[in-house]
């Protein structure tokens, strides 16, 4: 078997390669969600500040909230609104708490909704609805309507309909072909924010583009996130959403190192976070980004098992599979799991981390739990 695992119940251990280095996939989000909830806090909510000038222009600027989704957007419409903006000149899009540089989690940047870039300022998990329908007369007719009731049709959704077959879609954003100096991501965003201040009563004379907010401007409206932490860790995991993990991963490297949010910073936070938290030093864990999607991300069991450990008080966030607490990591090749058991009010903690052609991962669970419920562990020399 070309992978490994740990249980562990008190002082009764059972491990198989407990400190090789495999490839953890998702079940690394269980350490993003902890690092997040530890160094922010549970109650932590990300913010989206709004600045008006004097020519009555506004200025949007993101700090990576992970959940600016169209109702979300829609409600801020109505709270600028109800403070007295009717009329706007241009709005103006900053996204410089972010410095990616073009780098994301995944290289395929495929058309998956789960390989979809991040950024400081992005709308509906940067993922864009599309629906298209081909008239039951004229076949050669189609329609482009929004793939959801909550977002509008948008000209970027049209340009995007151009090249896609009739049917639903949930399309990566980012592999769009870009128009002007806007790229795909950021035009989504001025679009949605566009349309849906409309909605609100709110209407803008001169469109939007990219422009950092003036030094010394205040911000009349700053926007909380409608989840908490501990509410968006709760989503990252149930869904498995890579796009949430690593906005997550990105403001714990702002909280060590500051602004601007970048991979190396959250990287070395990560790094940070492990030594000095976990007692777990690289040849242990490499952690690349937040979500698991890269390659380069490498974990042993026994790390894991650390990282569940101080994952317990969290462990309501986890999903449940039958009476196991589970989150799964599945790439091609790659199949684990990592969560707890629970025996007479207890929870133990396990890790199998498979790095192999055959998905053996429930097979491995299930032995393991049944020698949990038996008691049949056997005891090592501590």
């Amino acid at each position: 078997m070309n992978g490994g695992y740990i249980v562990q119940d008190g002082s009764v251990l059972n491990k198989y390669r407990e400190q090789d280095l495999f490839i953890p996939a998702s079940t690394l989000k269980i350490l993003t969600c902890l690092v997040a909830l530890e160094e922010l806090g549970k109650n932590y909510r990300f913010e989206t500040h709004f600045f008006l000038d004097g020519q009555n222009n506004l200025y949007i600027k993101g700090y990576g909230d992970p959940f600016l989704t169209s109702e979300t957007i829609l409600e801020v419409g109505q709270k600028l609104a109800e403070l007295g903006v009717g009329e706007l000149g241009s709005v103006f899009l900053d996204e410089s708490t972010f410095a990616l540089d073009g780098e994301s989690a995944s290289p395929e940047n495929s058309a998956n909704p789960y390989d979809v870039p991040n950024g400081a300022l992005a709308v509906n998990f940067n993922a864009l609805p599309v629906h298209i329908t081909k008239s039951d007369t004229t076949p050669t007719i189609t329609t482009v309507t929004s793939g959801e009731p909550q977002t509008p049709l948008l000209p970027i959704m049209t340009e995007a309909a151009a090249s896609l077959l009739p049917g639903r879609h949930h399309i990566n954003v980012a592999t769009l072909p870009q128009s002007g100096r806007l790229s795909p991501a950021l035009r989504y965003t001025g679009e949605l924010f566009i349309a849906q201040f409309q909605q609100a009563g709110i209407s803008v004379k001169k469109g939007y583009t990219m422009k950092l907010v003036p030094a010394g401007l205040k911000p009349v409206y700053i926007h909380h996130s409608i989840k908490s932490l501990e509410e968006i860790s709760r989503a990252c995991l149930k869904y498995s959403n890579n796009y949430i993990a690593n906005q997550l991963f990105l403001a714990c490297g702002i909280k060590f190192f500051g602004l601007p949010a970048t991979w190396e910073k959250s990287r070395r936070a990560f790094t940070l976070f492990a030594a000095n938290n976990l007692e777990l030093s690289p040849k242990q864990i490499f952690v690349q980004e937040g979500s698991g999607l890269s390659r380069e991300n490498r974990m042993s069991p026994g790390a894991l098992l650390a990282i569940l450990d101080s994952f317990k008080p969290y462990n309501a966030l986890l999903n449940q599979k039958s009476s196991i607490l589970v989150k799964s990591g599945t790439m091609e090749d790659v199949y684990c799991y990592a969560g707890y058991f629970s025996r007479e009010n207890r929870l133990i903690p396990y890790a199998i981390l498979l790095n192999q052609p055959q998905n053996n991962r429930d097979k491995v669970l299930h032995i393991l739990h049944a020698a949990i419920l038996q008691g049949q562990l056997p005891r090592v020399n501590q």
